[in-house]
């Protein structure tokens, strides 16, 4: 599917949903979205990243999207290393606009609270500090977005130096190429993106209206973007080309590494698992993606592997 068609198609869906009787509802944040000047918002939690950070600064001062298009918001959170030096550098020298705030509590969910409170373009995104972005990302997710689009990117995992497709990747190209729009009484992609944290671009009114549970130790992540997409129901649009590419870096830390504390780590899987499933009546098509089914299964596994040695 072509721009042209899927701007098309876009202006057809929204020319409908105008005339519709949920056209209150939908165009409800309208006059605040045309408020903002147009550009993305880039929001990156900082936890003791001072020797990660390289790569993504390079990224983000190569972005060809116009500099007036985009800033960075840096949320220092518990920092115990030299992490404000480096981000205070960067927004010295880089000629990015760049904002760093800082707190004093290790909590990522708080630092992205906090961060999307101060965005100031129509559209915001989530960039991990270790992970980095193609020349083009914002720039094709600017061409994309719009007021009631979610932006689905590419992902690609960097483990060990080595460049691989990332198991996201194959989930986003089996949701999301086959079917670019689809209408907000349609969740049934939606929820493969839910654990796709870092790749997704959404208009500021939403992600600001939503907060993430700062008393999960993990999968805020999962819970954050439920509530967004059961909220706003959006359409959401895949793009076409391969110019959008998050690069994830997997580090001996990440809950996908499965280490020595997987099972405390996992274990707020079984929350979600639980809200899903509570929800069923509510929202029909909402189901766990495969990726929690998979870490459910080995947290189960697990958990029984530590019964039977007890």
């Amino acid at each position: 599917m072509t721009y042209a068609e899927i701007t098309a198609l876009r202006s057809l869906i929204e020319e409908v949903e105008r005339h519709g009787p949920e056209a209150a509802r939908l165009f409800a944040y309208e006059a605040e979205y045309n408020a903002m000047p147009q550009g993305v918002s880039v929001i990156v939690p900082v936890h003791n990243g001072a020797d990660e950070m390289a790569e993504l600064m390079i990224s983000l001062a190569n972005q060809i999207l116009s500099r007036s298009q985009f800033e960075v918001i840096f949320a220092l959170n518990g920092c115990t290393d030299a992490s404000r030096h480096v981000v205070d550098r960067f927004a010295a020298t880089s000629g990015v606009n760049a904002v760093v705030i800082e707190s004093e509590t290790a909590s990522v969910a708080q630092a992205r609270n906090e961060a999307l409170q101060l965005a100031r373009f129509q559209h915001a995104t989530f960039v991990d500090h270790d992970d980095h972005l193609s020349r083009a990302y914002l720039d094709e997710c600017m061409t994309l977005s719009d007021y009631r689009s979610v932006v689905v990117s590419n992902i690609i995992k960097v483990e060990n130096g080595i460049i691989t497709e990332d198991y996201a990747q194959k989930v986003v190209a089996e949701g999301f190429e086959t079917s670019h729009v689809h209408g907000p009484d349609d969740i049934a992609l939606c929820y493969r993106a839910y654990t796709l944290n870092a790749i997704k671009t959404a208009p500021t009114y939403m992600m600001s209206r939503i907060a993430y549970d700062a008393r999960l130790t993990h999968s805020e992540d999962v819970n954050y973007w439920r509530a967004l997409f059961h909220m706003f129901t959006p359409i959401t649009i895949k793009s076409p080309t391969r110019r959008d590419t998050y690069f994830r870096k997997v580090l001996s830390h990440s809950l996908s590494r499965k280490d020595t504390d997987y099972y405390e780590k996992a274990k707020p899987r079984f929350h979600i698992l639980d809200q899903i499933s509570q929800d069923t009546d509510a929202y029909p098509c909402d189901a766990p993606q495969r990726k929690i089914d998979a870490q459910l299964k080995a947290l189960m596994l697990s958990t029984l592997e530590h019964l039977g040695r007890q």
